[in-house]
């Protein structure tokens, strides 16, 4: 199967909690919504996520949820919050 794996990174250690912001918890939305799995999805052990059709998801999921639909905006925005691991498997 092909798609993009994002790899949540972790917030350093802090103890104190704070409400998400809104990119996070629509992003949160997004994966965990199994009606969806065949575009996001959690991986196997539930510790990332993958994008398996990112042209379909960019275009059908990203302006319902975010005020544009360019995937590397998104994945760019991610970035300000963990570190992403791309990869994009052919096969």
């Amino acid at each position: 199967m092909s798609g993009e794996s994002m790899a949540g990174g972790g917030g350093g250690g802090e103890s104190q909690r704070s409400t998400p912001t809104p990119f996070l918890t629509k992003t949160y939305q997004l994966v965990d919504d199994p009606s969806i799995d065949d575009l996001i999805s959690w991986n196997e052990d539930g510790t990332t996520f993958v994008v398996w059709r990112p042209a379909e998801f960019a275009r059908d999921l990203l302006p319902k949820y975010f005020k544009h639909n360019n995937f590397s905006s998104f994945v760019r925005q991610l970035n300000t919050y963990c570190k992403v691991e791309l990869r994009l498997d052919r096969g």
